[in-house]
């Protein structure tokens, strides 16, 4: 079976398999990589082998994000469906899309290569209207990057943390 989603200039995105564990418990301890993703810290061998296993097996559309030169895993990406609360928005009724959520290795221009990649297949493939993606809103390299890559603000949530409310920054692009 070909585990191959895409291929970019420097990148694979694939199946995570078993072998690519160390790799993500390299970047997935990083206590800023889990603030920016709204998830606890993830601090003992279990928590981290639990959230990969959750992504390897339970998240169909989860694809790992594979340097060509060295093999390594350096992040993940996954394509879901839009949230429910999103697509009550007037200007999505009726419309199809999907939802990306990417991590990876920051600074190195890995999330807009393998972000624009997916969003180009997903257009060509899929027929779908748009593609839509959130972040934080103190996460200004997140926005900097769906800015970069032409995604418009489409709402901004108020979403309830343990540490109390985060407010989101919902964006989105449209599928000329």
């Amino acid at each position: 079976m070909n585990n191959i989603f895409l291929e970019t200039d420097r990148l694979i995105l694939r199946r995570l398999e078993e072998s690519d564990f160390p790799d993500y418990a390299a970047y997935a301890v990083d206590n800023e990589m889990s603030r920016m993703m709204g998830r606890p810290i993830l601090k003992t061998e279990a928590d981290i082998r639990t959230n990969f296993g959750w992504l390897k097996d339970k998240e169909s559309r989860c694809y790992g994000i594979v340097e060509k030169t060295g093999g390594h895993l350096i992040g993940n990406l996954s394509i879901c469906a839009v949230p429910a609360l999103l697509t009550r928005l007037e200007q999505l009724q009726g419309r199809q899309g999907r939802t990306l959520s990417c991590r990876t290795a920051q600074r190195r221009g890995y999330a807009a290569e393998a972000v624009r990649a997916v969003i180009a297949e997903l257009f060509n493939t899929e027929q779908i209207d748009f593609v839509q993606c959130g972040c934080f809103a103190f996460n200004i390299p997140s926005q900097q990057l769906l800015n970069k890559l032409g995604f418009t603000e489409l709402a901004h949530l108020h979403i309830p943390m343990p540490e109390g409310e985060v407010e989101t920054i919902e964006s989105i692009l449209w599928n000329n």
